[in-house]
């Protein structure tokens, strides 16, 4: 497995690759967020695909597509000044810290259900619910 320096390396790559296509590719430069969407609900239902028949290989490179999808729209977002990728990564690591009190609060856990239990209080103290239900 990749050290931690790699991996930053690895993503830094994708970013510089992302700023460069976004610049001279005439495909990428025509993208928006709207344009996007499609190909990002069909980037995740071959991700699933590829959970379901168990297949690591297909697996990495789904997650790559997906990742790419996030990295674009961030990149679009950085151009409109509205967020880039900092943005999104710092916002969900703000989200996993306040919905896991157990580890970085003071609230007592004592098995998985309590977790799924305070997840879920959370998110509806938040007016979250989801889109699948």
């Amino acid at each position: 497995m990749n050290t931690r320096k790699e991996q930053l390396d690895a993503f830094s790559r994708l970013l510089d690759i992302m700023d460069e296509l976004r610049e001279k590719c005439p495909w990428d430069k025509k993208q928006t967020l709207e344009s996007l969407r499609h190909l990002t609900i069909e980037e995740t239902y071959e991700l699933a695909d590829a959970i379901l028949n168990n297949d690591l290989q297909e697996i990495k490179k789904e997650l790559g597509d997906v990742l790419l999808h996030i990295v674009f729209y961030s990149k679009i977002g950085s151009e409109q000044k509205a967020f880039d990728i900092a943005d999104v990564a710092n916002s969900i690591s703000d989200k996993l810290i306040h919905r896991h009190p157990h580890i970085y609060g003071d609230v007592k856990v004592l098995n998985e259900e309590d977790v799924k239990r305070n997840w879920e209080e959370l998110k509806l103290k938040e007016g979250k619910t989801s889109v699948l239900e």
